[in-house]
């Protein structure tokens, strides 16, 4: 089991194959939360804190399952800061996986992470949708979002960093929250490779976010759109 921290709020758990069979684990009982999946979201959830601090105070979870084609999978753990994120989480997966979702939520019992687990675990798709999979597992590795308190700090990291940036970047206004959003998207494994120094020097300027396709949703449908494409440009001219 390897736990890597993403952010302040978010953490990837990949377990192997292996780690699955030492528990009697089968992937379909993660969703369903029987004794073996809470003491296996217990250990994550412990290991994460003492290793990052990462801890969910009482913050709802989202927690996302990408299986990997050698029968390991990856574990998403989120905090959500606004839980009305949560009510677009099954749009992209077929009605039988949000039944069978829906009915663990009604069975949730009182303690937290269990409830979290079956409230807003995603299984895999019924049918074997490989090529789904693998692009949902490159689309978590290519996009990055960026919250800015200020505009002026969005134009500075822009300033240091749009030559040297491959790839689309768009431009968000939250009204409600008084903040901007950058989301950057690369094209491939190797630019976000290439990319690395871009990354951390806007990092400097703003605070990396978890990054699902909830949350880009909820970018489109609840923030104002200043800036569709090139936006790391646009904003390095405003300097």
């Amino acid at each position: 089991m390897k736990i890597e921290k993403i952010s302040d709020n978010q953490i990837r758990c990949i377990l192997s194959r292996e780690d699955l069979e030492q528990r009697s684990l089968r992937l379909s009982e993660l969703a369903y939360g029987n004794e073996k999946a809470r003491a296996l979201f217990r250990d994550i959830m412990q290991q994460a804190a003492f290793q990052y601090g990462f801890k969910t105070d009482g913050t709802p979870l989202m927690i996302e399952a990408i299986p990997l084609g050698n029968g390991s999978i990856i574990l998403l753990v989120t905090k959500v800061e606004n839980p009305e994120e949560l009510d677009t989480r099954f749009s992209n997966f077929a009605p039988s996986v949000q039944s069978a979702s829906a009915s663990a939520s009604e069975a949730a019992g009182p303690d937290p992470l269990l409830q979290a687990m079956r409230e807003n675990f995603s299984p895999p798709p019924v049918k074997d949708e490989k090529e789904e999979i693998e692009r949902y597992r490159m689309f978590l590795f290519t996009n990055r979002i960026f919250r800015f308190e200020k505009l002026e700090d969005a134009i500075r990291a822009a300033v240091l960093t749009a030559d040297a940036y491959q790839g689309d970047s768009s431009l968000y206004r939250d009204d409600s929250g008084d903040c901007y959003y950058l989301s950057l998207t690369m094209e491939d494994a190797d630019a976000v490779g290439r990319m690395q120094r871009v990354l951390s020097v806007i990092s400097e300027y703003g605070s990396s976010q978890p990054v699902s396709i909830a949350r880009r949703q909820h970018l489109n449908e609840h923030c104002k759109m200043l800036c569709a494409r090139g936006a790391l440009a646009m904003l390095s001219q405003l300097e």
